[in-house]
């Protein structure tokens, strides 16, 4: 009976483990269809490609923004908590990412060393698809806000 228990312990243990875990990992174009922003203008096309390292991921976005110019984004995440600095990211220079391999991740947006917003990325039911929000404060002082949907590639 103890034995039986103690594997029925270990199964919903590693069952509730692999249920945080995300599988986000790969490449995901944004649906502008589907997808809205307030305060800045909506990119014409964007891809995301999320690339799983030894400790943790490399984060590439490249695309066109709405003017038709070329972006080009990128960090690497290691560890909850850390800020890491950010290059080709107009509007802030740094994030710290809590929960960064769940199904559900925020992340606080930093600019020159202060926080000016959130973002948060959920991986939906059956995995083909992302949400990313967020809320901030551009340079400028005004508020901007987006809701970008991912579809995976």
């Amino acid at each position: 009976m103890m034995r039986s228990t103690l594997t029925t312990l270990m199964l919903l243990s590693c069952s509730l483990f692999s249920a945080s875990a995300a599988d986000f990992f790969g490449t995901w174009n944004l649906n502008t269809a589907k997808s809205k922003s307030e305060g800045l203008p909506l990119p014409k096309q964007q891809t995301v490609t999320y690339t799983k390292t030894a400790t943790g991921y490399d984060y590439m976005a490249h695309g066109s923004s709405a003017a038709g110019e070329a972006v080009h984004a990128t960090f690497t995440y290691t560890k909850d908590g850390e800020e890491i600095k950010v290059s080709g990211f107009p509007n802030w220079d740094a994030i710290v990412v809590k929960k960064g391999m769940d199904i559900k991740t925020t992340v606080q947006l930093k600019r020159k060393g202060e926080v000016i917003g959130s973002v948060t990325r959920v991986l939906q039911p059956g995995g083909m698809a992302m949400t990313v929000s967020g809320k901030f404060t551009l340079p400028d002082g005004k508020k901007g806000a987006y809701n970008y949907v991912y579809d995976r590639k």
